[in-house]
């Protein structure tokens, strides 16, 4: 089917275009080479610019920031002298021979560069990991783009470093939301929230309020979030709410309409009105807050001896401190992948997936397993690689969690996904890659 897809004019430009991008990344270590030449031969202290990057600046006409870049690189990526005039290798190696071959650009030269800078401030870390990372870092950069590169660049910090930056006592108070009355009577407003269960909670609910309400609504992102927390506020202004300043009066109600039916439960409220209008809306209870479901992910080892950190589901990192805290206050869901207790076989049972398998694909899959794509769990559909319909198990070697486009994609029957010792594999049609090299999806994962 892929194969005639692309008719022979087609795939050429297709040929060229991608020999241009080629060309491009080689003409870009070039460059990176020719800024060497000019700091070995002092050019700016000639010239009078005192460096390379105000030389840039002004022969080059691009910004302080750009400048400052190109020169970093070039002393990253270039062959050193030593003081003894002997020469050196690059301090990047590896990344600089796929550099210089134009596999990898400046982007994921960048997400390299600042991940080695991050390593360099480990303690312990010995000098054949460091430059072990280096070289499974550009070893990915050669099939990840610089997005998902930095995925895996995280994941590797967390491996040689997995306390991390344990936040100073007293960082609530970094929190914080300012809003400015105008004189027109809008708001506006703009917040911060450090701690990351905090922002996972937000998250939750704003996102879930946010939904659109069908292919055709025509709100952007950021407008559905705004109206989502309107939502929130209205709900709280009603009778029962978080913020009703009424229930005091008749605590056993919640209202001050002295008629009303003693037997009256004390968390009785009425259902917030829906954002569309359905028929005959009716009132009813409302549960109050009560205990938070945590879904998270850690070492019990590392949990016990108050070292290490966990994952929360959107992959923000929390130190065990806080990990302990949440514990006092939420339900827990262990994530034992495989344990008596989670049943992740359903085989043809049925169709869907059981909570267990979904929170199993959450955990392995991170969001959209899709090599080239960072969308959220909550925003991804539990995909059958050989379908129900065909006989295909609802098992956790038989799904990949995909979003909304890239399970339209698959479907598409150009690209074939495939899981291989518990990993998805994802082959590309040939007109994206002429050999089909499969690409490892889901969760970025350090080898131990």
């Amino acid at each position: 089917m892929s194969e005639r897809v692309l008719g022979v004019v087609e795939r050429e430009a297709l040929d060229r275009a991608r020999t241009r991008l080629v060309a491009l990344r080689v003409e870009q270590f070039r460059l990176w080479g020719d800024i060497a030449e000019l700091e070995r031969l002092g050019v700016a202290e000639q010239t009078g610019d005192r460096s390379s990057v105000r030389l840039l600046q002004e022969c080059g006409n691009v910004d302080q920031p750009e400048a400052k870049r190109l020169v970093g690189e070039a002393a990253d990526l270039t062959a050193r002298v030593s003081l003894r005039g002997e020469p050196l290798p690059p301090r990047l190696p590896v990344t600089a021979t796929v550099a210089e071959s134009g596999e990898i650009h400046s982007g994921h030269v960048t997400v390299i560069r600042e991940t080695m800078t991050r390593l360099d401030r480990v303690d312990g870390l010995s000098v054949a990991d460091w430059f072990g990372a280096e070289r499974t870092l550009a070893e990915h950069a050669r099939v990840l783009p610089p997005r998902m590169l930095r995925r895996y660049a995280k994941a590797l910090i967390e491996h040689f470093d997995p306390d991390g930056d344990v936040p100073p006592e007293g960082e609530g108070a970094c929190d914080e939301l300012q809003v400015v009355r105008r004189r027109d009577g809008s708001l506006a407003f703009k917040g911060h929230l450090h701690d990351p269960s905090d922002a996972e909670a937000f998250l939750e609910v704003i996102d879930g309020l946010a939904v659109p309400f069908g292919p055709d609504d025509p709100r952007s992102l950021e407008r559905r979030r705004l109206d989502g927390l309107k939502d929130l506020v209205h709900d709280a202004r009603r009778p029962g709410g978080l913020a009703d300043d009424t229930s005091h009066e008749h605590p056993d109600t919640g209202t001050d309409d002295t008629g009303t039916d003693d037997t009256e439960s004390d968390d009785e409220a009425l259902i917030p009105e829906p954002r569309r209008p359905e028929p005959s809306p009716r009132p009813g209870p409302v549960d109050r807050p009560g205990r938070a479901l945590l879904t998270i992910t850690m070492d019990h080892r590392w949990l016990q001896q108050a070292i290490g950190h966990g994952t929360l589901d959107s992959g923000a990192l929390v130190d065990p401190h806080t990990v302990r805290r949440l514990a006092c206050d939420a339900d827990i869901v262990p994530i034992v992948l495989g344990s008596r207790s989670e049943p992740l076989d359903v085989g043809r049972l049925q169709r869907t997936v059981t909570d267990a398998i979904r929170r199993a694909l959450n955990l392995r899959d991170g969001g959209c397993a899709f090599p080239s794509c960072s969308r959220r769990p909550r925003r991804c559909h539990a995909h059958h690689i050989r379908y129900w319909f065909h006989g295909g198990p609802t098992r956790l070697d038989n799904l990949v969690l995909l979003c909304r486009f890239h399970h339209q994609l698959i479907h598409a029957g150009h690209w074939n996904v495939e899981i291989h010792h518990g990993r998805p594999w994802f082959t590309p049609p040939p007109w994206i890659d002429p050999d089909q090299q499969p690409r490892l999806g889901g969760r970025p994962r350090v080898p131990l």
